[in-house]
């Protein structure tokens, strides 16, 4: 039948993806560089026109979107389930401080750079202000295990200051999906927002209290690790479908999702943190191993390299604000809780790496319309050079830091 020649296709070019994906990404782990770097490589090569016009027609994109769009919220799920909020109450001030000072900053300077400087509109110095304003500490966070000082005043500050920072993307993803839902639609009022709002708390709370404990309860009965994950994949889907009618957004529904479950398997009388364990293993598994790839290969297919070339410009400048901005910005929060200028830099290298919420909100942007092609690949360049970069200054200067402290010891 005429199916089975695109279910073939499909099937191969999803199998390629997967290989070049892995292949790339392990060159770069090696060489102790972020894989994810190697990931949106294999995107950029399989968006090579050539090769791009030979494997992928549109039915095969469209599935390549559907399939990302399902590794997404799985995505931020698995990051809700993560969130822990007692970590607030650990380094809340310093932590604090460094969210805000490295997220206001850059944010302010990319939307002034891009509204002033180079000429764009509100929407789209927004999104530029927003994707420079997002950071990942999980990179950092492998390099100070590694050197076993993951315990230690810095990493601890990391940890925080990324947990506190996970909330204030939270915010920023959440103004930009109402900016995108107001873009796209235009006649939303302030009344009709407030509203939706209204009811979506209504929702949390009804999950919280009765719908996600129950649900959970009837899953674990037969104590089976797939049983609980096939529920929480209905928790998740349902949730982000709600959040999706109501305006808010999937991805804020399947976030808080991930919190409404973390918060039931380890709260209350019941509380079973084994089994969120599992759920976090399981949804790691087929998300870091199977979707998120994917992701971030269609990340790189829709990159254009010859939009770098000629907006080089705009990416030099987004650079500078990004690396001048968050590291700035981290410095001032660590000074003004009496830190040292070098905690600062080394705790602002550390939450310097892009992560995966600023590839998702250039995603939905692109999708939107909101922001072109050449946009989208300034704002992806941006991010692997940080993501490149940040790793390598980060390792030299905790190794240098580790040393003076080990000095003074001895000399002490």
């Amino acid at each position: 039948t005429k199916g089975k020649p695109k279910m073939a296709n499909s099937l191969f070019v999803i199998f390629l993806a997967l290989i070049l994906a892995y292949v790339l990404s392990e060159i770069f782990r090696f060489f102790k560089l972020p894989r994810v770097i190697g990931q949106i490589l294999a995107g950029i090569l399989l968006g090579i026109p050539v090769i791009k016009s030979m494997f992928f027609t549109e039915e095969i994109s469209s599935a390549f979107d559907f399939i990302t769009n399902i590794g997404i919220i799985l995505l931020f799920f698995f990051v809700g389930l993560e969130i822990n909020l007692n970590q607030f109450r650990k380094n809340f001030k310093e932590s604090s401080l460094i969210a805000v000072f490295n997220t206001i900053i850059p944010l302010v300077a990319g939307f002034i750079a891009g509204k002033f400087l180079f000429g764009f509109n509100n929407i789209t110095s927004l999104i530029i202000g927003i994707s420079l304003s997002v950071s990942s500490q999980a990179i950092s966070l492998d390099i100070l295990e590694e050197i076993k000082l993951l315990k230690s005043k810095i990493g601890n500050l990391i940890v925080t200051a990324g947990t506190v920072d996970d909330v204030f993307e939270l915010l920023l993803i959440s103004v930009i999906l109402i900016v995108f839902s107001s873009a796209a639609f235009g006649q939303a009022t302030l009344q009709r927002l407030v509203f939706d709002v209204v009811v979506f708390v209504f929702v949390i709370i009804v999950f919280r209290v009765s719908l996600v404990p129950f649900a959970l309860k009837i899953f674990e009965k037969d104590k089976s690790q797939s049983t609980l994950f096939m529920g929480a994949l209905i928790i998740v889907l349902l949730m982000s479908y709600i959040a999706d009618v109501l305006g808010i957004g999937s991805l804020i529904g399947a976030l808080i999702a991930g919190i409404l479950v973390r918060h039931t398997l380890l709260t209350g009388a019941d509380r079973k943190p084994w089994r969120k364990n599992e759920l976090s293993h399981s949804m790691h598994i087929i998300s870091f191993g199977f979707l998120i790839p994917l992701f971030f290969v269609n990340v790189g297919l829709k990159t254009s390299l010859d939009a770098i070339s000629s907006n080089f410009p705009l990416v030099f400048v987004l650079i500078v604000i990004d690396i001048v901005g968050t590291l700035a910005g981290t410095i001032i929060g660590v000074m003004l809780s009496k830190g040292t200028f070098n905690e600062g830099m080394i705790v602002g290298l550390g939450v310097l790496p892009k992560g995966d919420t600023e590839l998702v909100i250039a995603t939905l942007a692109l999708k939107s319309g909101l922001i072109d092609s050449s946009i989208f690949t300034v704002i992806i360049a941006v991010a692997l050079f940080c993501t490149f970069i940040a790793p390598i200054v980060f390792r030299l200067l905790v190794r240098s830091y580790t040393e003076v402290k080990k000095s003074n010891f001895l000399e002490n």
